[in-house]
């Protein structure tokens, strides 16, 4: 199955290379099959977890690379698989709005798409490292090609040069583990006995890179420019799904590989990640563009999805990954609503709204829905993601689960501030004229592409819907 979902996207490339009319169509098209094949991919998803027969340095020497794709999927790996194709059919959606170059545009959406789904399934640390760099590319050429204002090129050579000099550490120990042992195959690392002293820069060079990449601070930098200039659907790639490339390297291999280092380094890690979390929710006040608003809520999520991660609890990583899950709806959509509010008013300045509940009920009602949401309102899966690590954090730390969830009322305060500046009040007036002069709601395309996202945030109902399917990675990698 997995074999046909890398087909199907092929597949759809060359579609899109030889199409000159109906693009849109044709990558909708496309983007709603795969969908739908990776869906299948959780109806089959027993027989695809046949990693754990493999207990002996023969047995891993012995494995091909491509027997190691398709055998070795797990199912952490598959859940992220799937919000990929989920979003994906929202960023054709919302590419409506490219007015030029439209036929490259959906190209590398679907080169994206491609190496996302390969990325998340390959077991062998190198094949990771290598997609984990040739994803900047496309992404670089989104920005920086359809970025919306005139700082696109530098916050788009911002996010190549960040995020590539970060990996270039990892690459370093790559290098080292393979001359040591002779594979990079995750587990052959994973049975290898390292000295105490060399896993533990090994384990800093891992965490370095996946560190700029979710981002945590003080590595965050590059993620509000990069939104912000970024055009809606590279807003939610980033969020929605790049971002959570430094969660699940985290997981797989930070925390896998390297048990003793990450019990070592796990005060450290969680301090940090709870000054970004402070740091980031106060900064949130001082914002006057919208996507940089949810750009730097994205950096207090991220933050918080590393305090699930290095809890050394079960019940916060349960909550850790079924958080990326929830950010990436949520956020993309919110993303795709301020994308929206662009499109109209050519702005993204909160004082240059005011009162649109007048003119757009419609756009209100989600957009509150989704900053419920965002704060961790009940019942959405931001809900029972963050009580879930709050739960595990309390096992662990009391001191880092207290102000974690104080930090949260920060991020609530701003959020609602936000909201009722731009959507009650008189419309913004200026020297007798108003600001919005010309108004309509949401179109039918634009509701189509919030509805999934809308829905599904509020899966925090059920949220074993989600844990059943990676549930059976997290036990074997013995979180």
């Amino acid at each position: 199955m997995f074999l046909i979902l890398n087909l199907l996207l092929i597949i759809s490339l060359l579609v899109l290379i030889i199409s000159n009319t109906n693009i849109y169509n044709k990558a909708l098209t496309c983007s709603f099959i795969i969908f739908i094949t990776s869906i299948i991919l959780v109806i089959t998803l027993p027989s695809y977890i046949s990693f754990s027969t493999v207990t002996t340095l023969d047995d891993i020497y012995n494995i091909s690379f491509s027997l190691d794709i398709i055998q070795n999927i797990d199912g952490l790996s598959i859940v992220f698989i799937i919000l990929s194709t989920f979003l994906n059919i929202t960023c054709v959606l919302s590419a409506n709005t490219i007015k030029y170059r439209k036929k490259l545009y959906f190209i590398l959406l679907f080169l994206t798409q491609l190496i996302l789904i390969n990325l998340f399934a390959v077991n062998n640390v190198f094949s990771f490292y290598i997609l984990f760099e040739i994803i900047l590319v496309p992404i670089f050429l989104i920005i920086g090609i359809w970025g919306s204002r005139q700082e696109k090129i530098t916050a788009s050579l911002q996010f190549f040069i960040y995020t590539l000099f970060g990996s270039l550490f990892m690459l370093l120990s790559l290098i080292f583990i393979f001359l040591t042992i002779g594979t990079t195959n995750i587990w052959a690392i994973k049975t290898y006995e390292f000295p105490v002293l060399t896993e533990r820069l090994i384990w800093l060079t891992f965490f370095l890179s996946f560190s700029v990449k979710i981002p945590m601070f003080p590595f965050h930098l590059w993620l509000p420019k990069a939104h912000v200039e970024a055009p809606t659907a590279g807003s939610v790639l980033l969020a929605g799904i790049l971002l959570k490339l430094g969660g699940y390297g985290f997981i797989k291999f930070c925390i896998l590989l390297f048990p003793s280092s990450t019990e070592f380094y796990r005060p450290f890690v969680l301090v940090i990640a709870l000054l970004g979390i402070i740091y980031s929710s106060f900064t949130i006040l001082r914002q006057i563009d919208l996507k940089r608003i949810v750009a730097y809520s994205s950096v207090s999520h991220m933050n918080f999805v590393i305090l699930g991660c290095f809890s050394g609890n079960e019940i916060a990583v349960n909550g850790a990954i079924l958080l990326m899950i929830a950010h990436g709806l949520v956020s993309g959509g919110l993303f795709l609503m301020v994308g929206y509010l662009y499109d109209r008013y050519k702005s993204r300045n909160i004082f240059y709204y005011r009162g649109l509940v007048s003119i757009m009920p419609l756009y209100t009602i989600i957009f509150f829905i989704f900053v419920l949401a965002n704060l961790g309102f009940p019942p959405t899966l931001n809900f029972i993601s963050e009580l879930l690590i709050l739960c595990g954090l309390f096992e662990t730390n009391i001191f880092i689960a207290f102000f974690s969830g104080f930090s949260i009322l920060f991020a609530g305060i701003s959020g609602f501030w936000i909201y009722t500046r731009c959507f009650f009040g008189n419309f913004a007036v200026t020297q007798g004229n108003v600001f919005i002069n010309y108004y309509y709601d949401l179109t039918r395309r634009e509701f189509l592409s919030l509805l999934p996202l809308l829905i599904l945030t509020f899966f925090g109902i059920y949220p074993e819907i989600f844990i059943n399917v990676y549930s059976y990675s997290l036990n074997f990698f013995g979180v």
